[in-house]
């Protein structure tokens, strides 16, 4: 340990002495890994990142194939199921283990009141009974909704933890307050982990409800005299669902049960399918990122990653030729080094601490350039979710910055190893300072 503190002050004070090359390097470098982590940490919100709960990769999102005949459809595409479905599936413990279901109270946000203050605008869910405990979901306080609250459309209510803080400033007597979310009360019974927003296919959710049957609080916003309802019309696709596989069941055995159950919920529900046509099927899709934003933002976000990638690889080439040349001028330095008992492998040493030290400095202000580039570009493509850095986008940062400081302690080292402990210049005695440096360094 002493020894490496010892190369590390040494390889500071060498970078120090050539100001100009280490600015350029590290804002170089900055502006690499700084790009490509902060795609990486859009890239790891809206395609990678998986719920946090226990065992997220049991967790499956049900789609369609294409929407059945004679049916109506409100919702993303083909994840809208209907309600009978729901009731069928969650039957199947075979199967899951759970199935959850949700739907948004609107397209857009809903008005939500507290006490006598103005309204504001929150994004709002009903759930089903097990939605938090089928997903693992732990409350930060309270609880959770239950099969009774689901089966007796209780008006009550649990916060997200962004929402308790943006509204509530994390007040521990939440709990037992009412809220109006349009015009109803609600009483907050729970606040959900830090870690969750929601499942939803864009924004973060502010507030969770259980189903209600209220004609002002109908799925998707739907207009009071419509005659669409929670329960009303077993050919209305609505509902958004999430399964949780049993241990050891495969996604191919599961659909291969399932799918025969769900045809005969459509018959059954008065959905009849063309039989010449392929009959309507379910399929699956992981837990991971946001389902509109992978649509919508999939590809433009791979090549944008390929991009920046080639952005990195251009910047260490540049650092490394810059290396290269810098260590050519230290050849008397390698040289009077050799002579005075240094090894090879010290040389080598020597070199990947001052790049580590060089890639350190790049990584640390990449990392702030890094914060600021992710949410402008949040900002600028109209996205609401959470892109804050996980274990995964520091591990690649970590990656990256490891990497470059292989590559450029190895670049330079031809110099070096090839250096002849006789090899001199009569460019003058160098200075007292450099010497008394380069003669410390070749003792130790």
């Amino acid at each position: 340990m002493a020894t490496l503190l010892q190369d590390v002050r040494y390889g500071i004070r060498m970078l120090a002495k050539n100001p100009g090359f280490t600015a350029v390097a590290v804002l170089t470098l900055a502006l690499g890994i700084g790009a490509n982590t902060a795609i990486f940490s859009v890239m790891n919100a809206a395609l990678v990142r998986r719920l946090p709960v226990p065992d997220p990769e049991r967790l499956v999102r049900l789609h369609t194939a294409d929407q059945p005949p004679q049916t109506s459809q409100t919702g993303y595409n083909d994840t809208s199921l209907t309600e009978p479905v729901f009731e069928e599936l969650r039957k199947q413990h075979d199967v899951f283990s759970d199935v959850v279901a949700y739907v948004p109270l609107s397209y857009r946000k809903v008005a939500v009141r507290i006490g006598s203050d103005e309204p504001e605008e929150a994004n709002a869910d009903m759930v089903s009974g097990n939605f938090f405990s089928g997903l693992g979901v732990r409350l930060a306080r309270g609880r959770g909704f239950t099969l009774e609250d689901e089966t007796r459309h209780t008006q009550t209510a649990v916060l997200s933890y962004a929402y308790w803080t943006r509204r509530f400033a994390r007040n521990p007597s939440v709990l037992g307050q009412t809220l109006y979310i349009k015009g109803v009360p609600f009483t907050i019974i729970g606040v959900a982990s830090r870690e969750f927003g929601g499942v939803g296919q864009g924004e973060p959710t502010d507030i969770w409800v259980p189903f209600q049957t209220r004609a002002d609080l109908k799925p998707w916003g739907r207009s009071p005299d419509s005659s669409d309802s929670l329960y009303g019309d077993p050919t209305w696709l609505f509902l958004l669902m999430i399964g949780r596989l049993q241990p050891g069941v495969s996604e191919k055995k599961a659909l291969a049960q399932l799918n025969p159950i769900y045809q005969g919920t459509l018959i059954s529900s008065g959905i009849k399918q063309d039989p010449k046509a392929q009959p309507v099927e379910l399929f699956f899709t992981s837990v991971r990122g946001i389902g509109q934003v992978q649509d919508n933002y999939e590809k433009p976000l791979l090549v944008l990653m390929a991009m920046v990638g080639v952005v990195l690889v251009i910047a260490c080439g540049n650092v490394a030729m810059l290396l290269v040349a810098r260590n050519t001028a230290r050849r008397q330095e390698f040289s009077l080094r050799l002579a005075l008992g240094a090894t090879r492998l010290q040389l080598l040493r020597q070199l990947l601490t001052e790049s580590l030290v060089l890639v350190g400095a790049g990584t640390a202000l990449g990392w702030l350039f890094a914060t600021w580039a992710t949410e402008a570009m949040v900002v600028w493509a109209g996205l609401d979710f959470n892109v804050s850095p996980d274990q995964r986008v520091l591990a690649f940062t970590l990656a990256l910055s490891a990497l470059a400081a292989l590559l450029f302690g190895l670049a330079p080292l031809r110099n070096a190893v090839r250096t002849s402990p006789g090899f001199t210049r009569t460019t003058g005695a160098p200075s007292a300072a450099r010497g008394k440096d380069i003669t410390a360094a070749g003792r130790r």
